[in-house]
């Protein structure tokens, strides 16, 4: 009898670790302590990615940064969500990542595209490399992505032909905002202007080495000593460090200057308010975002360097509506392409006098006809030796 129970009870628990082997859907774990199925783990095999052959389309941006900056993340959720507006029969989903932890990046990507997104938007290098790794796995390839404001990898976009990689020419906005800010500054009497960055980065790099360009040219063509000072917040974010290193430049004298540093340049408006001084903005029309709210801090910005990333995504998503975007490349625009340029409005009108616009305008006619060629401040084209060596020779404190 005793045998009998022990026989039954071994019978049952046979039973129920199959059944519960069976509604796991695997057998007994192989080595590696995972299910023994034959094909590779959930998490890397096709199975786990959703299907997009459901005729409705759905496009995907992933803000990796903060929105509230009035320059670079909200005009890119701006251009998206006018296409939305425009296009209501396609599922437009923008979702912000946050800047203070870039670590969730590669999952939320991944995530994002193991969903059922026909096309996928990412922007600025924070997120090459994990793009990089997830275009290059077979079950990602009926996706589509756009990287924006670099390239998929330097010099190598048809390595990756199922993204489309848009980079901006933000070396041309650079130079017209030191042309402005040195005829400014020479007019108002003022010996300096100055640079602030997020950090040194290349996009960065190449906003200030169009800016120093620009001063230098003023200074060769009108025979004026203008000085350049530079300064790196560090990052995108700390506003008090911007308004802290801007105020020190006013303070030294400086009557105008250009900041491109995203959430953190606000600090630099905000010194330009309580300085009484004068400040270009950056990649949106910042006037426009205080006009109504703060009028005294609008009054501050007398223009801003416009970099369309809100222009550049809508158009890309059209063309992908279309079928005539193209993959495995990379797409330049700049001020030829009405991408990059100086945001011209009621302020500037009344803040800069017709002399410098209709020179601003030249130099702007020159740029786009190809008569006037401004470097580069990417390292795949300059040197940081040649970058810092024309910084240097505008920096005052050298």
């Amino acid at each position: 009898m005793k045998n009998k129970s022990n026989q039954r009870l071994a019978l049952l628990l046979t039973v129920l670790m199959l059944l519960s082997l069976a509604a796991c859907g695997g057998k007994p774990a192989d080595g590696n302590g995972g299910p023994d199925t034959g094909v590779p783990p959930a998490s890397d095999a096709k199975n786990d990615v959703a299907a997009i052959d459901d005729g409705i389309t759905k496009i995907a941006l992933l803000i990796s940064g903060d929105l509230g900056d009035m320059s670079f993340w909200d005009s890119a959720n701006a251009g998206m969500t006018q296409f939305a507006a425009d296009h209501p029969d396609v599922v437009v989903d923008i979702m912000e990542l946050g800047s203070s932890d870039a670590t969730k990046y590669e999952s939320t990507l991944t995530q994002t595209a193991n969903k059922d997104y026909d096309l996928i938007i990412v922007g600025t290098s924070d997120m090459r490399e994990a793009l990089q790794r997830l275009v290059k796995k077979d079950k990602y390839a009926d996706r589509r992505f756009i990287i924006f404001d670099t390239e998929i990898k330097d010099n190598a976009a048809a390595d990756y032909p199922t993204v489309h990689s848009i980079m901006f020419n933000q070396n041309e906005g650079g130079y017209l905002a030191g042309v402005l800010a040195a005829m400014m500054s020479r007019s108002s009497g003022a010996e300096n202007t100055a640079f602030i960055g997020g950090t040194k980065n290349d996009i960065i790099n190449d906003f200030g080495y169009g800016f120093m360009q620009g001063v230098d040219a003023v200074n060769r063509e009108q025979g004026s000593a203008i000085g350049a000072y530079n300064s790196y917040i560090g990052d995108f974010t700390n506003s008090p460090k911007g308004s802290s290193l801007a105020a020190g430049f006013y303070e030294a004298g400086v009557e105008v200057l250009f900041a491109a540093a995203s959430q953190a340049g606000l600090g630099c408006i905000d010194a330009a308010k309580s300085c009484g001084k004068q400040l270009i903005g950056v990649d949106s029309d910042q006037f426009a975002f205080y006009a109504d709210t703060d009028p005294e801090k609008a009054a501050c910005i007398i223009t801003s360097v416009l970099k369309r990333v809100d222009l550049a995504l809508y158009d890309c998503c059209e063309q992908f509506l279309e079928g005539t975007l193209t993959y495995g490349d990379l797409q330049v625009v700049g001020l030829k392409e009405g991408m990059v340029g100086l945001v011209k409005n009621e302020r500037y009108t009344a803040a800069v006098p017709q002399e410098i616009r209709d020179h601003v305008d030249s130099v702007e006619a020159q740029i786009m006809d190809g008569t006037l060629q401004v470097e580069s401040g990417l390292k795949r084209y300059t040197s940081q030796d040649t970058l810092n060596a024309l910084i240097d020779s505008l920096d005052p404190t050298k």
